[in-house]
């Protein structure tokens, strides 16, 4: 048996195939975003690609939906139009054209720079808040002072092409446009007619990352497919200890360790070292690899796993963890999946939910 890598076989030709991945497209207002820096990691997200997990594409999209709607909702765009999805600051935009933008998500200082006969003047640009960025002007994005990602969303919204019915990239498939680099001239959107920039909002972040509080954060949890597969300890010590959000977390999954501070925290053991079959995961899953540290999906999760999902956390709970920086601390709290109120002493702490 010999494998092949398909990715150096494959060859693609004409437009009708449905992947290309330019961010060429047709430019109908004539305004454009350039991008004079990306970061660490800046990509065009959406709402994501629903719906096609038969086929092996996951969602995708906005890893914090929450706060890529309200920078959407600040500038006067539908609430699935491509914004930027930008990592512990360092991006910097130029405007071609005059521009309305918003800034949402994590809490990050942010200044505008004119240039201009006099010399250089600067403004610092709002959060939350519609937003003014002229022709000509550049804003540059400096470290969050509260969570990790930040969404930067331009009236009429980034005008790239769709795949597979979105602008989203997925960062585990290749799926969508490649990273923002220096150099990518985005082309701005249309703006829908009757559509008015909003005004100033509250951050959508939890007050627990929103604030910087020592205590740890909050997510609650249901009860997972392969929960049984965990010993009495482990299934009470998912809720009982406190983990800690590691550096290797990315869009695929937040990777959790154990509290260094926290006395007798102990990875989560099985009970039986039978191999699991491959079986749907879905944002949210905490799938527990061999190491006994769960990995909790979020937007560019695979669409299958071989390891068993001991719970799955509350779909309205993903935006927070999607804004947890590594070293976070981080608690889960079981509740009932059909009032999502905490479960009592007397409950099981996870129930099974097979599919």
């Amino acid at each position: 048996m010999q494998y092949v890598a398909v990715r150096e076989t494959v060859t693609v030709s004409g437009p009708a195939s449905g992947a290309s991945t330019s961010l060429d497209a047709p430019n109908q207002t004539g305004h454009s975003l350039e991008i004079l820096a990306s970061g660490p990691q800046s990509l065009i997200q959406d709402l994501g690609r629903p719906g096609l997990g038969d086929v092996g594409v996951s969602k995708a999209g906005a890893a914090d939906t929450a706060s890529a709607r309200q920078a959407n909702r600040l500038v006067g765009n539908a609430p699935g139009d491509a914004v930027i999805e930008t990592i512990l600051g360092g991006l910097t935009v130029r405007a071609h054209g005059e521009l309305t933008l918003a800034l949402a998500g994590a809490i990050t200082p942010a200044e505008i720079t004119t240039n201009d006969a006099g010399g250089d003047s600067t403004r610092t640009a709002p959060m939350c808040s519609p937003f003014a960025l002229h022709d000509g002007e550049t804003l540059t994005l400096d470290q969050p002072a509260a969570g990790l990602r930040t969404y930067l969303a331009i009236r009429g919204g980034i005008d790239v092409p769709e795949v597979l019915g979105s602008r989203s990239t997925d960062v585990m498939s290749g799926i969508g446009p490649d990273p923002l680099a220096a150099g990518v001239v985005l082309p701005i959107g249309a703006i829908e007619q009757g559509r008015t920039v909003g005004a100033a909002e509250p951050s959508t972040l939890p007050d627990a990352v929103r604030l910087g509080l020592e205590t740890p954060a909050l997510l609650r949890i249901t009860g997972g497919p392969r929960h049984d597969w965990f010993t009495d300890e482990s299934r009470t010590a998912i809720t009982s200890q406190t983990w800690t959000v590691t550096a290797e977390s990315n869009r695929i999954g937040v990777r959790l360790a154990t509290d260094e501070n926290q006395e007798a925290a102990e990875p989560l053991e099985r009970l039986t070292a039978d191999e699991l079959p491959s079986e749907g995961v879905v944002a949210g899953s905490l799938q527990v690899p061999p190491s006994g540290l769960p990995v909790l999906f979020l937007a560019d999760h695979p669409v299958t796993g071989g390891y068993p999902v001991i719970g799955v956390v509350v779909p309205d709970d993903l935006p927070i963890a999607a804004q947890l920086p590594p070293g976070t601390m981080l608690r889960f709290e079981s509740v009932d999946p059909e009032t999502l109120q905490p479960l009592t002493k007397t409950q099981t702490p996870i129930t099974t939910r097979r599919s």
